[in-house]
């Protein structure tokens, strides 16, 4: 198989591509940033993962020159476009007959939720997609999702939704992703510096984390995938 992974980042995907197609596939990772190409290429893939090549594109033109594909998968990457619609439909182009389409999306919701009231948990579910609304993200693509990949000839085989769980026996990976999402969050104005004390902020979350005893729901994220004919 040929798969085409769009907006590919540090390829975390593509190589989870590479592994399922196994020798004898190829998968192609493209993204506008190349400073995330640079980390993707800096990573050896499997020796056993079908062969990965790494390509800057432009997703508001044509790319013929990356010829056709058995399967064209993205993450998160939809949301941050313009037009999500054409885009598609370009990408439609790329796909062999009995080609699969899938990507996964997140969308925002009235999270997070769990047994008790959740105060840092939703300002902190708050700051991070009010930065992805200041970036210029859709934060409702997940829920426009299916109809999207439906709309470019595709037959719907699969349309989920996910649950994003923090569980209380579990480390939270929310320090972490504040920490990471921090650098945004001052650029756009949704929070200074002052506002954060990241030295308090994990042992706050798992204060709250353990007082909720139980699963605390996050996020929703959205998988949809379709067969073209």
């Amino acid at each position: 198989m040929r798969v085409l992974d769009v907006g590919c980042a540090n390829g975390d995907l593509t190589r989870a591509m590479a592994s399922l197609v196994g020798r004898g596939g190829e998968v192609v990772g493209i993204d506008s940033s190349e400073e995330a190409l640079v980390s993707a290429r800096a990573i050896q893939p499997d020796p056993l993962s079908a062969s990965i090549r790494y390509q800057r594109a432009d997703l508001s033109r044509d790319l013929p020159e990356l010829g056709l594909f058995d399967a064209i998968v993205g993450r998160r990457v939809l949301m941050y476009l313009p037009d999500a619609a054409e885009t598609l439909a370009r990408l439609a182009r790329l796909a062999n007959p009995g080609a699969i389409m899938a990507f996964q999306e997140h969308a925002r919701a009235d999270l997070p939720a769990g047994l008790s009231d959740l105060p840092v948990h939703r300002r902190w579910y708050g700051l991070v997609w009010d930065t992805i609304t200041a970036e210029g993200g859709d934060v409702t693509l997940g829920y426009r999702l299916a109809d999207l990949v439906h709309s470019v000839g595709t037959v719907i085989e699969h349309a989920r939704s996910e649950g994003v769980l923090i569980q209380a026996w579990e480390d939270s990976f929310l320090p972490t992703l504040v920490r990471v999402m921090l650098p945004r969050m001052m650029e756009h104005g949704v929070a200074s510096e002052d506002d954060v004390d990241l030295d308090s902020l994990a042992q706050r979350i798992d204060d709250e984390r353990l007082i909720s005893k139980g699963t605390i729901f996050w996020d929703l994220a959205f998988l949809v995938s379709g067969r073209f004919s």
